[in-house]
């Protein structure tokens, strides 16, 4: 799915931006939860699939819209995996023809075994938590995928299998991946697309490398740069050094290595 907001109106400005289809896509900046909101509030100012859609199919459409919060939502403590996501399916009207066939599926993706759905849903890791909150957004087959701060608290051998995960179901099973955070470090590295926001307006929508690569643009409006991006500009700009921006601390040795 490609979702492309028109003017849409906010406070006191028209926000347009675009999540672009089977990419990740990352959203930073202030009002984050806003933001997320407006992607799924109504039908209007926007386009799905590069075509403008009418109230009827909004309902259809915006449940192909899945928002996975920062946290696990709360549940009675006794509950085990297996009546969390019963309860998931309930509310929100997932009815299949298997159903336990279903919620094994939705785990196999996202890397847990079924014999989780047994155990109290609190035994369970923080890593696992989370890859449970994306298995249960599998279940009603969305076509987005919204994470909020995805990686709060996690090692980082749980963001790679976490972000694994994450390109697995953008590649495998074509969904659109949009990652909310104000963590510019993994912004720059896992995302394809960037839109940062700030003061109510859209501050910069590219392509996340050239969108980090507008240093002097991004330090006026007080936008944080990633350290990877910092390096490069203040070598170019002290040492005049002809090194490039890049994601991956590798490739930057490589042309200290060529240029220097």
């Amino acid at each position: 799915m490609e979702l492309e907001l028109i003017e849409y109106p906010y406070k006191d400005q028209k926000l347009s931006f675009t999540l672009k289809e089977k990419e990740i896509n990352g959203i930073s900046g202030s009002h984050l939860e806003e933001i997320v909101e407006i992607i799924k509030r109504d039908f209007r100012h926007r386009k799905i699939n590069h075509k403008h859609i009418k109230e009827e199919d909004w309902k259809e459409i915006k449940n192909k819209i899945i928002v996975v919060k920062e946290w696990l939502e709360d549940t009675i403590h006794e509950d085990s995996l297996y009546d969390v996501m019963i309860e998931y399916m309930k509310v929100h009207e997932i009815y299949p023809r298997n159903l336990k066939k279903k919620i094994k599926d939705s785990l196999r993706i996202v890397g847990l075994p079924d014999t989780l759905l047994d155990r109290n849903i609190y035994s369970l890791s923080t890593s696992e938590q989370k890859l449970v909150q994306m298995a249960m957004s599998l279940l009603s087959n969305p076509e987005m995928m919204i994470l909020e701060e995805p990686f709060k608290v996690l090692d980082l051998k749980n963001r790679k299998k976490i972000m694994m995960v994450l390109r697995k179901i953008k590649d495998q099973y074509k969904k659109t991946i949009v990652l909310v955070s104000n963590e510019e470090e993994m912004l720059l590295k896992e995302t394809d697309h960037l839109i940062i926001f700030k003061n109510n307006r859209v501050l910069i929508e590219d392509k996340t490398l050239d969108a980090y690569r507008r240093v002097e643009f991004l330090k006026k409006h007080k936008v944080e740069v990633p350290k990877i991006i910092e390096f490069s500009y203040l070598v170019q700009k002290n040492k005049k050094v002809k090194i490039d921006y890049h994601k991956d601390i590798r490739d930057i040795i490589k042309d200290i290595y060529k240029h220097v």
